[in-house]
């Protein structure tokens, strides 16, 4: 059935101003960070007149910015090949394999992402607390690691059941075995899979804040997310401009990747949502 010209023209400009409210905090972000400190308090919606590259310079020179970046790129980075490594495997095995318990476990999975996270707080630092991974990279990867399993086991095990099992059997009576058909033959067939769960991991460990604060004590260790709830100027007064260079910078990484690789994430998560 086709639709009236009214309702195509209605539907567009629903659509238009839906995506002017989500790109105006952006765009705000954006203009602040090339004005002064004055001209923002002054009319915080004005153009830059003239632009000015200052508060990029300031958070670099005189915040743990760089730092915080680097911090943020290591466990997000990590993070990926951590989940990558584990769910491929695992996700296979859920969707070849029979063992018992297995119909529980599916079910286990998708129920995680049912509880609030912030029930968890008081079990995770403790269990940090008792292995000595409170203040360190490491614990932030193994918790940002952990918190992104559940999901892409059950998304990639939904993608290998579109996988036909005939292509690995017939690898494997070529001379194959189980695990080398499984890397000539099924994990090619699946990067639309394995990077959708790249995506989402490496977003999820990029944006996670609350999590993130508990673990870190000192600010050399802060993610970006951290250290932007904590970034205040001399006498404890918030500088807008510099906030807004950090936000937006902060911002890039994690939009140019969704930029690159929607089509992949869209593909990867109807692909692993349908068997």
């Amino acid at each position: 059935m086709r639709m009236s010209r009214g309702r195509r023209i209605a539907l567009h400009a629903v659509a238009v101003v839906y995506v002017l409210v989500l790109t105006l905090p952006l765009a705000i972000v954006l203009l602040n960070s090339l004005r002064t400190e004055g001209e923002i308090i002054r009319s915080p919606l004005a153009l830059p007149r003239p632009a000015t590259s200052a508060n990029f310079s300031e958070i670099f020179r005189d915040s743990t910015f760089g730092v915080n970046l680097k911090n943020s790129f290591i466990v997000a980075g990590i993070t990926v090949c951590l989940t990558i490594a584990v769910t491929a495997p695992a996700g296979y095995a859920m969707s070849r394999f029979r063992f018992r318990g297995k119909s529980l476990f599916s079910t286990w999975l998708l129920a995680t992402q049912a509880f609030p996270g912030i029930v968890m707080v008081l079990g995770l630092f403790t269990i940090f607390s008792t292995y000595g991974l409170i203040n360190t990279r490491i614990g932030l990867v193994v918790m940002h690691t952990s918190f992104s399993l559940p999901f892409s086991i059950w998304l990639l095990k939904g993608y290998f059941d579109r996988i036909p099992s005939a292509l690995e059997e017939a690898a494997m009576i070529d001379g194959c075995n189980r695990a080398r058909a499984l890397l000539r033959v099924i994990l090619p067939l699946a990067v639309p899979g394995l990077l959708a769960v790249g995506t989402f991991s490496f977003l999820l460990s990029w944006n996670e804040f609350f999590f993130a604060l508990i673990v870190t004590r000192d600010e050399m260790l802060f993610t970006l997310p951290v250290f932007l709830s904590r970034f205040l100027g001399m006498g404890g007064i918030v500088r807008w401009g510099p906030l807004s260079a950090a936000a937006l910078l902060a911002t890039l990484p994690a939009l140019i990747l969704f930029m690159i690789g929607q089509r992949y994430l869209v593909s990867g998560l109807t692909g692993g949502a349908v068997k």
